[in-house]
């Protein structure tokens, strides 16, 4: 099972966003603002702390997340999905008319 996923509409908004802003990424914090849901942000211009692990990519963007969350979440998979509404106040596809969100499941241990 793989650590990080995303759904169909979310790789859709992401084509999207890549289509207008170019090279763009993902940060999850760990609960600042808009609490923990994924960032997505321009990458020219954006400051990536120390504090951020590269967990992965969905379609094609790279997906960081900080630290502490990431201990949080270390023994589950996350998926990356995409809602109509009102996204995270500074992520680039809340203009856009939508929300990316996350849904995670147990990652299951080889026996």
């Amino acid at each position: 099972m793989e650590k990080l996923i995303a759904t169909q509409k979310a790789v859709d908004v992401i084509e999207l966003l890549k289509n207008k802003h170019g090279n763009i990424l993902f940060e999850q914090s760990a609960g600042c603002c808009d609490g923990t849901v994924p960032m997505c942000y321009q990458t020219d211009g954006h400051y990536m702390s120390s504090q951020n692990l590269l967990v992965g990519e969905i379609g094609g963007v790279p997906y960081y997340i900080d630290k502490k969350q990431y201990e949080y979440m270390k023994h589950m998979q996350i998926i990356v999905d995409a809602i109509e509404g009102q996204g995270a106040s500074f992520s680039l596809e809340s203009v856009e008319g939508f929300a990316f969100i996350t849904h995670s499941k147990i990652l299951k241990t080889e026996q």
